[in-house]
């Protein structure tokens, strides 16, 4: 991203929060950070903290070991420091100036600690307080083209890691080392980092959320896998299904897994500019109640994805946000049989000016392993 896209994101930050009427927006280390400067800063006791005012220049506190590596970002914002045998009360007061005998309306984002917020209410006892989310949603809900285009190849590296994924032998073999594998190769293929692996086996893939653990995976289990990482601060995140040779699967699981197929399209069919949120969560619903899964489908549809794994927007019931050209989110339909398997299969759709694009190109079929 060049240097000036953020400055630009800060002036639409300053309009939203002038039309909201707030005085003054502070955001902690994390995506909301690095969407406006560039870097998410280093989360830790040390108050790192960014603050925009309505309109003027935006000031950054660091501690004074991360100044020279903000520094690097400070092309529009004023950097302040601060020393372990000092601390940030004094830099702080430099930043707010006059508002601290003021009442402000403020805005924090939802990264800032609790520690750090309640210094600021000391420090600004005439405020009243709301969330960031109403400015920053406004702003990072609809991803721009550069966006678009890293979230794509953030998804090729996940496809390419499943394709190699498909190689392994898995008989045998606990579900943490599938889970190291699959480290090893999104790393392999250009991702910064892992930032999750759900490696669910047999009934532990009845849990949506399994944690990843010793169980030896067996011949003929169905095995959940679910995984994602960070490529140049966007991310990947995507579900497909093994059946491990070797013995008889569950003689639902293919009847499972085609419902779950066909939810999963459906929800890719709904998805466009002018429909609502919920209405992608209900058809992928209604195929797997016409089913006679609707108990089993325990989550929602998805989540929207982009600097962080699940932000905005939400396919949900209840979410009457309309779609528009640009939103990114996962499908993610589901059936867990507690005691026996689950089946979840996953893509990440992006609205276009004309219906949507799925940009995981893995298979859908079936997909045996040894």
């Amino acid at each position: 991203m060049s240097a000036n896209i953020y400055e630009e994101r800060c002036r639409q930050a300053q309009a939203v929060m002038a039309s909201l009427q707030i005085d003054f927006l502070f955001l902690g280390p994390g995506a909301d950070m690095r969407y406006l400067i560039g870097t998410p800063g280093m989360e830790n006791e040390r108050m790192m903290l960014f603050i925009v005012p309505q309109s003027g220049q935006p000031v950054m506190i660091v501690p004074t070991l991360e100044k020279l590596a903000t520094s690097k970002h400070a092309t529009y914002f004023e950097l302040l420091d601060w020393s372990d045998g000092v601390g940030p009360q004094s830099s702080l007061l430099e930043a707010l100036g006059g508002a601290v005998k003021q009442e402000i309306k403020a805005a924090v984002g939802s990264h800032l600690w609790s520690m750090f917020l309640l210094e600021l209410q000391r420090i600004l006892p005439n405020s009243n307080w709301t969330t960031a989310n109403e400015i920053l949603k406004k702003l990072r809900i609809s991803k721009s083209a550069e966006e678009i285009k890293l979230l794509k190849e953030a998804a090729a590296i996940a496809d390419h890691t499943f394709d190699e994924v498909r190689q392994l032998k898995f008989a045998g073999r606990r579900e943490l080392e599938i889970m190291s594998d699959i480290n090893n190769l999104l790393l392999k293929h250009g991702q910064e980092r892992m930032e999750f692996c759900i490696v669910g086996s047999g009934p532990n893939g009845a849990q949506p959320h399994h944690h990843t653990g010793d169980r030896i995976i067996q011949p003929g289990d169905a095995v959940v896998l679910d995984f994602g990482g960070m490529y140049q601060g966007y991310f990947s995140d995507m579900t497909r299904m093994v059946l491990v040779e070797g013995a008889e699967a569950d003689p639902l699981y293919r009847e499972v897994y085609d419902v779950v197929n066909k939810a999963r399209a459906a929800g890719h069919a709904q998805a466009k500019p002018g429909v609502t949120c919920e209405s992608v969560d209900e058809a992928t619903r209604k195929v797997i109640a016409d089913a006679g899964y609707g108990e089993f489908f325990v989550h929602r549809t998805g989540h929207g994805i982009g600097m962080e794994v699940h932000e905005e927007p939400y396919i949900v019931n209840g979410n009457q946000l309309i779609l528009e050209p640009g939103m990114a989110f996962s499908i993610e339909p589901g059936i867990y049989l507690p005691g026996r398997f689950g089946v979840r299969i996953e893509d990440i759709a992006i609205i276009t000016d004309n219906g949507e694009e799925n940009i995981n190109l893995s298979t859908h079929e079936i997909v045996t392993v040894r």
